[in-house]
């Protein structure tokens, strides 16, 4: 855009009504809401896609799971820990 494409514009929405200035931004809201929602999916979709061939990898996927083996043995109740007579 110009430097002069700015000016002319806002003087041509000066010449508008008070009614059609709601209309036109209303408008460019709804045209900027869509086009920031379009940007975020585009902007996803690589990382969908990176994130799904790392669900497919075996080696990934076995070192989820001892992670997951490791976190869930912290969470068994410990008897010493839970019964202070128990120790």
């Amino acid at each position: 855009m110009s430097a002069s494409t700015l000016p002319e514009l806002e003087a041509l929405i000066d010449r508008l009504s008070p009614a059609d200035q709601l209309r036109l931004l209303e408008d460019l809201a709804h045209r900027l809401r869509a086009r920031v929602a379009a940007d975020e999916q585009t902007d996803a979709a690589p990382l969908d896609s990176e994130l799904a061939v790392m669900a497919r990898d075996r080696d990934i996927r076995a070192e989820l799971q001892a992670i997951d083996r490791e976190f869930t043995a912290t969470l068994t109740p410990n008897a010493s820990l839970t019964n202070p007579r128990a120790g």
